[in-house]
């Protein structure tokens, strides 16, 4: 039986041409996603669409970028998932106030700690995202990676992968702790799938990144919130 055979040099495979196609253009266009034809579909469609592709689909979103090269589209989608992050925490704090406050609701410190959260966690969310997706590019920069993509196909993609935050919103801290993590599994994917990061680079970076950034704002909210309370009592 012969073995080792050689297909001629003129000969293409398919999958080859395929694989090829998806690492070495990574910023062909596609051909939209829902959020990018709100304009005829709705934008509250649109956006539960791409949410719901996200979580169900993630690689035919990701591959459907049909303006992968600006990040408008992506920018506007990000700060309509910190919105259900801001609700969210806002949803808690109220929760939280009723089952072990003991005095009555007052507008001027409780009403101003719930909008501060509020604006926080909405800001935050674009503030975190262009952070983790600098911050990401950075680590795989150094040779993790199949092919190279720029910065703002990163950051489009990052941001899509935000669809699971609508999740946040189911109460007992279940929501945001199931958003969270499937976000982090699914950036560890688009890594791997869109942006032609290997395995290893991927799941690494993704965790040096999220986890780093996250795990220094969450200190640094907790020791401003103990300076405060110590300076005010």
């Amino acid at each position: 039986m012969a073995k080792n055979i050689q297909a001629p040099d003129d000969v293409q495979i398919a999958a080859m041409n395929i694989e090829y196609e998806s690492i070495g253009n990574l910023m062909a266009p596609g051909p939209g996603t829902p959020w990018e034809d709100r304009g005829s579909i709705g934008a509250i469609p649109a956006f539960f669409k791409t949410a719901i592709m996200s979580m169900t689909s993630p690689r035919t979103l990701l591959f459907s970028l049909r303006r992968p090269e600006t990040p408008g589209d992506a920018r506007v989608f990000a700060i309509i998932c910190g919105f259900f992050w801001a609700a969210s925490w806002v949803l808690h704090d109220y929760i939280y106030f009723k089952r072990f406050s003991r005095e009555p609701f007052d507008i001027t410190s409780d009403g101003e700690i719930w909008v501060l959260h509020f604006v926080l966690a909405l800001a935050g969310t674009w503030v975190l995202l262009n952070v983790i997706s600098r911050l990401f590019f950075k680590l795989v920069s150094s040779g993790d990676v199949k092919a190279k993509a720029p910065q703002v196909l990163t950051y489009n993609v990052f941001a899509y992968c935000l669809g699971p935050s609508v999740l946040a919103l189911i109460p007992f801290y279940i929501g945001p702790g199931i958003a969270l993590v499937w976000i982090v599994f699914l950036i560890m994917y688009a890594a791997m799938k869109r942006l032609a990061v290997k395995t290893s680079g991927a799941i690494i970076c993704t965790l040096l990144s999220v986890g780093g950034v996250l795990g220094l704002c969450v200190g640094a909210y907790f020791l401003i919130s103990r300076l405060l309370a110590w300076l005010y009592s």
